[in-house]
């Protein structure tokens, strides 16, 4: 049994602290952007957003698990409350025989450096975590069953007749008429896109968004560098559509936020062109999956959900783990949702 240690990264990274992650993240299945440094760099400037990061390491003070979480402050009408989320979840090596270790020492970590006033920590998970289940059950976490889907993308032909025919006819039939979908060529699209997320979020959705800082952000600092793209549905160029896909290497493309005009240009289907252009855009540069992020939860109707499958792929339930921190205001938070969707 190897003796672990836990190291709270604080930033700016070191050279040599970056180095080693990058090289960690790289040699693991599970390595991917939303716990790379490439994801922090994204968030640089945000006010009421700040990383939490922990390294385990061997004695030899080699990186054998990782995790980076963001410490989110908001307000729900007027109530301010602060969370902790982390995507994908922590990073360990799946071939390491101390995993369940590892786990156990960077939860307890975690738990260790939750800020006093934290409502929760919110684990959103993108691959079956399999006998360490039992590892976040003792750490205090709490299993909700949410859906997601994963599309193969290795062959084009393949995925396009796996479309259900309605949707391709929407598909022909939007770029016959004019529509074009290429990545943004310019900061004034993506000013355009983050515009109807805003009415997105605003009228349906009814939670914050991300400040307009990180889409620019993605924009100079991955897109830039081809570790991510905006894509942007353009028509008489107008945006009417677009998708924010970050890359895992060469492997996933992630469906991170994506928008249409939802009630002018209909017959352009703005909404179904902006999943094919992440999904094509896959194909296109060879990557392996296509991930829709995030399709509800089995026990409710989602019009989302019932959105995405049409497009195929494979739906999974890699769940979420939840740490209530404050049961109060964390019950209070939940109330502030529902009052937002009923009222406004």
């Amino acid at each position: 049994m190897s003796e672990v240690s836990i190291r709270l990264i604080r930033e700016p990274l070191s050279y040599v602290a970056e180095t080693k992650w990058v090289a960690f993240l790289r040699q693991h299945t599970h390595g991917n952007f939303f716990q790379s440094p490439d994801f922090l760099s994204i968030y640089k400037g945000c006010k009421n957003y700040k990383p939490l990061i922990l390294f385990a390491e061997n004695p030899k003070n080699e990186i054998i698990g990782t995790i980076l979480a963001l410490i989110i402050n908001e307000r729900i009408y007027h109530i301010s409350f602060q969370r902790i989320l982390i995507l994908a979840g922590p990073v360990i090596s799946a071939s390491n025989p101390d995993r369940t270790i590892i786990l156990n020492a960077l939860l307890d970590g975690l738990k260790q450096n939750i800020p006093g006033e934290t409502v929760f920590v919110e684990i959103r998970n993108l691959h079956a975590w399999g006998n360490d289940t039992k590892v976040f059950e003792q750490n205090g976490f709490t299993w909700h069953d949410h859906l997601n889907d994963l599309l193969p993308v290795n062959h084009e032909t393949t995925v396009f007749t796996s479309i259900k025919p309605a949707k391709q006819r929407q598909i022909r039939r939007g770029l016959e008429n004019g529509t074009i979908i290429r990545p943004a060529t310019d900061i004034s699209e993506v000013t355009e896109l983050y515009s109807l997320l805003q009415d997105l979020y605003k009228t349906k959705v009814k939670k914050p968004l991300l400040p307009f800082l990180v889409f620019k952000n993605f924009y100079y600092l991955l897109q830039k560098e081809g570790k991510g793209v905006i894509l942007v549905v353009k028509y008489k160029d107008k945006v009417i559509g677009g998708m924010v896909c970050p890359f895992s290497g060469e492997n996933t493309v992630y469906e991170w936020y994506i928008c249409s005009l939802r009630d002018e240009l209909k017959q352009l289907y703005p909404g179904v062109l902006a999943t094919w252009g992440g999904i094509d855009f896959a194909i296109r540069n060879k990557f392996q999956y296509f991930d829709f992020m995030g399709m509800g939860s089995p026990h409710q109707p989602y019009g989302v959900r019932d959105f995405k499958t049409q497009f195929g792929g494979e739906v999974v339930n890699f769940g979420r783990w939840q740490y209530v921190n404050n049961k109060p205001l964390y019950n209070l938070s939940l109330l502030g949702y529902k009052f937002l969707k009923w009222f406004f």
